[in-house]
């Protein structure tokens, strides 16, 4: 997934939540210290960005935060890499991809561990969610059937 050399993606791991602002945190070097990113639901891009960090040629840790905005929800494709002036490798150099769950309009998510009468839309309820968004987050394949004990990621709607 990482590369020895070029980048090394830190954040976000494999299926971490991704809503209204994306942060990637890297060990990286990129010609003049350009990156670019982009999400894809299916081969659809839902959102792209590029920017700078660190020096060119000196490998450096950074963090970079961006607001974004899409409508899709659920399992979705970050590519992370560096940039290729050349347009030889499309999307760039150093590709690195990492799979994650798309909730639009999400600003975090609180853990909920279910009990006895739980459903997922009760949960929505209670936490002023959505039952899809909750069974997206948690790669949950039939809504219907959740257990007592299971740790759930509640994503939580801006101002929610």
């Amino acid at each position: 997934m990482n590369a020895t050399y070029g980048i090394q993606l830190r954040h976000p791991l494999p299926y971490d939540l991704v809503g209204t602002r994306l942060t990637l945190a890297a060990v990286g070097t990129a010609f003049e210290a350009a990156y670019g990113w982009r999400l894809l639901h299916g081969d659809r891009v839902v959102d792209q960005g590029f920017f700078q960090a660190g020096s060119m040629g000196l490998m450096e840790a950074f963090v970079h935060e961006e607001s974004i905005s899409f409508e899709s929800t659920g399992p979705a494709m970050l590519q992370f890499f560096g940039d290729d002036p050349s347009g030889e490798h499309p999307p760039g150099q150093d590709l690195v991809e990492v799979p994650v769950i798309l909730i639009p309009g999400m600003q975090g998510y609180r853990v909920h561990q279910v009990v006895a009468g739980d459903t997922l839309s009760k949960i929505a309820t209670d936490y002023g969610s959505q039952w899809q968004h909750i069974a997206a987050a948690n790669r949950i394949p039939n809504p219907d059937l959740i257990h007592v004990g299971q740790i759930l990621k509640v994503p939580i709607p801006v101002g929610g």
